[in-house]
């Protein structure tokens, strides 16, 4: 059993306690840390536990195994410094962090303390990306000449001034960070790291917050497949994710809950099969309770949410240098 404290109690806080509750086999709520009275007081009305009044407070408290960080990405690698130092382990929201060089301080201080560092990238755990992943390996898809990815939803036009998500130095590319990360690790998991992108991200719609509406790259991964993302921040809801291969094309629709299976063949059907359950967020905590309390290595390799962070940097240098090719390092 492994005694948990959220950090952060606004709406990502909560959906990981919510998604904590059917796992009482493997986690204790600890309870919670935020600023906000109103979060505290909702936190405990529904899960019970501490409130922390500070950060520093749950790190040192006995009672608490791990940390699980729902707080402003900016935040999180300095956060993550501090938990290792106070020997706990911890569990991070994506982004990992805002930049290559901080996500690797913070990989660092957990590995020299010999301690569990989870990342939220919970498409990993969806039976569709799971299924597509397989059909690749399998070879059903034959070689993977192509690959379309998209997260997109009108989230960004909701956000207000004084927001910390509506600020663009917390949200860079606008839809980046919050939506497309999804896309971005669930390709690389399937198909291996992107070498080389050219990205491009500007504002067109959102009129009440300074940030980036629209974000796009053309890229290369390390087989030679090509690829192309879209997130749209001003737009309606859409996460998809298509591989285009020598023997079948797959695509991953309605926010990955239908799998469409596309054969070069005429002769053969089209496959489309429905997935209504997505428990993927419960599979990943429950995989950090585990890894932390067996002292195994947790799914998403801190390497792989490195190369995340790499993909959403280098389009923003890309797009600062007018869609400038930009050379990405190796994912390891």
């Amino acid at each position: 059993m492994q005694r948990f404290a959220y950090i952060g109690a606004g709406w990502w806080g909560m959906e990981l306690a919510k998604n904590s509750l059917p796992l009482k086999d493997f986690i204790q709520i600890a309870g919670c840390c935020t600023l906000v009275d109103k979060e505290a007081a909702a936190f405990h009305a529904q899960f019970g536990g501490k409130r922390f009044p500070r950060y520093e407070d749950a790190l040192a408290d006995p009672e608490v195994d791990a940390v699980l960080l729902a707080t402003p990405h900016s935040l999180h690698w300095t956060q993550i410094i501090d938990a290792a130092k106070a020997k706990k382990n911890v569990f991070v929201e994506k982004p990992l962090a805002l930049t290559v060089e901080t996500g690797q301080k913070a990989i660092k201080a957990v590995e020299d303390a010999h301690l569990t560092l989870g990342i939220g990238h919970n498409r990993r755990y969806s039976q569709v990306a799971r299924k597509m992943k397989e059909m690749v390996e399998s070879g059903a898809v034959g070689k993977v000449l192509h690959v379309e990815a998209n997260y997109s939803s009108a989230g960004g036009m909701h956000y207000q001034p004084g927001m910390w998500r509506g600020k663009r130095e917390e949200c860079p590319g606008g839809g980046l960070a919050p939506m497309s990360l999804h896309v971005i690790d669930t390709l690389t998991w399937i198909l291996g790291g992107i070498t080389k992108l050219s990205g491009i991200a500007k504002r067109q719609a959102i009129t009440k917050v300074e940030l980036d509406d629209t974000a796009a790259a053309l890229f290369e991964l390390e087989s030679g497949a090509t690829g192309s993302l879209g997130c749209i921040f001003a737009s309606a809801m859409n996460a998809t994710l298509k591989l285009y291969g020598t023997k079948a094309n797959i695509e991953a629709r309605d926010n990955f809950k239908e799998l469409i299976v596309t054969p070069v063949s005429p002769q053969e059907p089209v496959v489309r099969t429905r997935y209504e359950i997505d428990d993927t967020v419960q599979q990943e905590l429950k995989a950090f309770a585990e890894a932390c309390a067996n002292h195994t290595k947790f799914p998403v390799r801190p390497n792989e949410a490195l190369h995340n962070v790499a993909v959403m940097q280098a389009i923003m240098e890309s797009s600062d240098k007018g869609s400038a090719w930009v050379n990405l390092p190796p994912r390891g």
